[in-house]
């Protein structure tokens, strides 16, 4: 039964005649908020740019006024050297005393002594020495010291030479612009009145120019350095304006230095004539101006930037909101579509439905619908072949009606649980087939709700799953059977060498008495030894096969205690040595072997040594070397490797080697061995939670690498454990 589709009531304002306008509102509020924008961010910024050329202004400032410290401290010094050579009447000794007190000052070009009539007595530099310059070009006349005006030339000599020149400049003025070479002079008197000698420094401009250079790179300020007379000294990098040029125009020093401000910010026409933002701060020791400008024209582009971002944000937006106005406005005029597209969708629910039936209906595994009491709503053509229950018995009833209680009873109670958890449920239980009989079926419930939400029922289908069951516990008793087989061959194993032991001690007894009493007869001795040479044969063979059915069963234990493994190692090459040197072979140890701890079972690694090296042994030829080496591999391995020069080993038997009896094709040569040594090796290095392998070596012969986990040293390692081998 279909649902009557339901129309909801929109509001009176939701409606297509008003969006237009709202859209034209909501356009407006949009640009004004981004006016505002623009306006706050422009007080930011400028407010930002004074903060920078103010910071700038005070690093340029305390720059310069310890640069003036260090010419009024070198000053000093020199001072005090005038005067005791002026007062010794040796003045030929105090230019040397002058070159040294200027050393590493790379601001100052000279110190000169100069005497009342402008004759240069002493100067660091040669130059200097014995030129006559006028007093009156390095300081004015109501001067008496201090830092002059800004002069032509390089040094005291070129304003010696320019004096006398014609229209040769003796101050500030045009014609200082038209010289390449600028200084400028601190004088300060050696005694009071006009008479007195004069200490004459002239300082570097460019070194101004080139400090402010650096400082201000990749940054739009230009800094200058002006007198107190606004003589501009050092002029900005790239700037119009010259060296010498006179700046008195500007309301730095027409407003704010003559009320006495020695710092502070300001907004109009900087020093090249265009609209800036001024920082300026005086010197503490000398009447000079640093001044910072910060061209308007970087704070516009700047918000020419911002405005543009903000720009094409407010379009965006505008867009997005034209987009969603728009389609909002075909969301309503198509919501009077709903209606037909609700009965089409009918049609269309009610042909997945037929669809839905038929896929059902088809299916070949057997499937049923139950309500939420547990009768049959309906079922399947599988689900009625497998029961052999027509639909028409089955739908209305629940399984207790068709089934036997004690058969039906689990089916429903997991209907239940489903129902109940709203979950899927799959669970084992028997079915009577169509026969009758019953069989082991898997089945899977899942519930389905009703047009409100709640659990109306359950979806189940089932699989006949009777024969894995009977396939699975044919191969359980199967492998029960391998194992009891396997078990009794351990234990035959393990029975047949204790007994063997027996006799075979005695063969080894009485032979070795015959031995000793068949010392006279050559002959019988041989055969006594011979008989002990088997003997001894058959005795390792039985000792491999009690070694093998005590790994393999869990006969004995190995037991893992903290020690070093080094000595061992050395124990069983000098056991065998003696078997090594019947064949002339040299066993090569390491040469300085460290102390390698290892929780190890001392014994049982000993014979894993003992059994590889015998092979090594056996097959290496005659006069070869046998390298044996041991050492720490990382942080948490050991590792033991012996190499020889023997045949080698098949790239495809390098793991076969180490199965019970399995031997190399290679070494296969009846000289004796049954194949199980190595095995017996991979079992025992296996229980110390190592490892053993074999590989050729590039330059011919084997390699046997025996691994196993690195242990602490006694005052760390804990007590020992006893690991059953597996």
């Amino acid at each position: 039964m279909s649902a009557t589709p339901r129309t909801t009531a929109l509001p009176f304002w939701l409606h297509s005649r008003y969006m237009l306008g709202a859209g034209v509102v909501v356009a407006l509020l949009l640009g004004l908020a981004a006016l505002g924008f623009l306006a706050y961010e422009r007080q930011e910024l400028q407010a930002a740019v004074m903060a920078r050329g103010e910071l700038y202004a005070r690093v340029l400032e305390d720059q310069t006024n310890r640069t003036f410290n260090a010419v009024d401290l070198t000053l000093d010094a020199a001072a005090g050297s005038s005067r005791d050579q002026r007062a010794a009447g040796d003045i030929s000794r105090l230019s040397p005393l002058l070159l040294q007190s200027m050393q590493a000052l790379p601001f100052l070009r000279s110190i000169s002594l100069v005497d009342a009539r402008g004759e240069v007595l002493a100067s660091s530099s040669p130059g200097n020495a014995g030129r006559h310059i006028a007093r009156a070009t390095l300081l004015t006349a109501d001067q008496p010291a201090g830092l002059g005006p800004l002069l032509p030339g390089r040094d005291l000599a070129d304003l010696a030479n320019l004096a006398g020149a014609p229209g040769a400049s003796t101050g500030a003025g045009p014609g200082v612009a038209n010289i390449a070479t600028r200084l400028l002079p601190l004088v300060r008197p050696l005694a009071a009145g006009p008479q007195a000698d004069w200490l004459v420094a002239t300082l570097n401009p460019d070194y101004f120019a080139n400090q402010y250079s650096l400082l201000l790179i990749d940054t739009p300020l230009r800094a200058a350095l002006v007198s107190y007379g606004g003589q501009l000294l050092v002029p900005a990098e790239a700037s119009h304006r010259a060296a010498g040029d006179s700046l008195r125009g500007l309301d730095l020093f027409r407003l704010h230095l003559p009320a006495g401000r020695e710092h502070g910010q300001m907004a109009g026409i900087g020093i090249d004539g265009d609209a800036v933002f001024t920082a300026y701060r005086s010197t503490r020791r000398q009447p000079l101006v640093l001044v910072v400008d910060t061209p308007e024209s970087h704070l516009q582009a700047e918000l020419r930037g911002m405005a543009l971002n903000v720009a094409a944000s407010t379009l965006v937006l505008l867009v997005l909101m034209g987009a969603l106005g728009f389609m909002a406005w075909r969301s309503l005029r198509s919501h009077e579509a709903v209606s037909d597209d609700l009965l089409a969708a009918r049609g269309s629910i009610a042909a997945q439905h037929a669809f839905t039936d038929r896929l059902f209906q088809v299916s070949p595994i057997p499937m049923m619908v139950k309500d939420a009491d547990g009768r049959f709503l309906r079922v399947n053509q599988a689900w009625t072949d497998f029961t052999g229950i027509a639909p028409e018995r089955l739908v209305g009833h629940n399984m207790g009606r068709l089934y036997p209680a004690v058969l039906a009873a689990p089916h429903e109670s997991q209907e239940q649980m489903s129902i109940a958890s709203g979950q899927p449920v799959t669970y084992e239980e028997q079915m009577l087939d169509s026969d009758g009989l019953p069989r082991d079926v898997m089945i899977r419930l899942v519930p389905y709700t009703d047009v409100d939400g709640a659990v109306a029922g359950v979806i189940g289908c089932l699989m006949d799953v009777t024969e894995f069951r009977e396939a699975a516990q044919r191969t359980l008793e199967a492998k029960e059977a391998a194992e009891r087989s396997d078990a009794a061959k351990s234990e035959f194993l393990a029975n047949i060498s204790h007994e063997l032991r027996t006799p075979l001690q005695s063969i080894l007894g009485f032979s070795e008495l015959g031995g000793l009493r068949a010392r006279a007869d050559a002959r019988l001795q041989g055969m006594f030894g011979d008989v002990h040479a088997a003997g001894e044969r058959m005795l390792a063979l039985v000792n491999n096969l009690l070694d093998l059915s005590r790994l393999e069963s869990t006969v004995g234990e190995i037991r893992l205690v903290s020690a070093n493994i080094a000595p061992p190692l050395r124990a069983v090459v000098q056991e065998l040595r003696q078997m090594a040197q019947a064949r002339s072979l040299t066993v090569r140890l390491p040469a300085a072997p460290e102390p390698l701890w290892a929780m190890a079972d001392i014994g049982r690694l000993q014979q894993v040594l003992r059994n590889v090296l015998a092979n090594a042994i056996r097959f290496a030829p005659e006069g070869s070397e046998i390298t044996l080496d041991w050492r720490r591999d990382g942080a948490e391995n050991l590792a033991i490797s012996l190499r020889d020069h023997g045949p080698g080993i098949p790239d495809d038997e390098l793991e076969s080697i180490f199965e019970a009896f399995v031997q190399s094709t290679r070494t296969k040569d009846g000289s004796g061995g049954t194949g199980l040594g190595l095995a017996i090796c991979r079992k025992i290095m296996a229980a110390h939670h190592g490892s053993i392998s074999a590989r050729n070596h590039p330059d011919g012969g084997a390699v046997f690498e025996i691994r196993l986990p690195a242990g602490l040293a006694p005052a760390a390692a804990g007590a020992g454990m006893a690991v059953a081998a597996a």
